[in-house]
């Protein structure tokens, strides 16, 4: 056990810290959508109205607490590093995730509704949040209507 321990604190020095004081790249989406407090707001705000949409509820049906916690989680992280912040994704693809669900044009559409909503609703900016659905268009839709 100490081995192990001694081992995590060596990897844990090896691993670059940013500089004190230091900021995060303006450029990104993710600094410009305001950070990880920002994407879990926006998680926290949008993502219960997703599971409980007529059309998209079926989707996330049978999960127990602890698996919604942790799915929450995970796409806090899968958006902080899509939009280039500094969180590691560690789920599986999105293409696993999502291959059998039968997720379709519509549902898509309604999802994207639904998201837009909280994004006006959390008053985000208008070239931050058109950066923010073309994310989801661009990456993750084809990742997330699988045949």
């Amino acid at each position: 056990m100490r081995y192990l321990v001694g081992l995590f604190v060596t990897l844990l020095a090896a691993v670059p810290a940013r500089p004190a004081g230091a900021q995060e790249d303006a450029s990104t989406l993710y600094a410009r959508f305001g950070g990880y407090d920002a994407l879990a707001q926006f998680v926290d705000t949008a993502f219960p109205r997703v599971a409980r949409h007529p059309l998209l509820r079926r989707l996330f049906q049978g999960h127990s607490r602890d698996s919604q916690v942790r799915q929450r989680q995970l796409i806090i992280q899968a958006l902080c590093q899509a939009t280039g912040g500094p969180c590691a994704y560690i789920g599986r693809d999105l293409k696993t995730v999502h291959v059998g669900l039968g997720i379709t044009d519509a549902d898509w559409a309604a999802f994207i509704g639904v998201i837009t909503g909280a994004l006006d609703e959390l008053g985000v900016a208008a070239t931050v949040k058109d950066d923010f659905l073309e994310l989801f268009e661009r990456r993750l839709r084809p990742t997330v209507v699988v045949p």
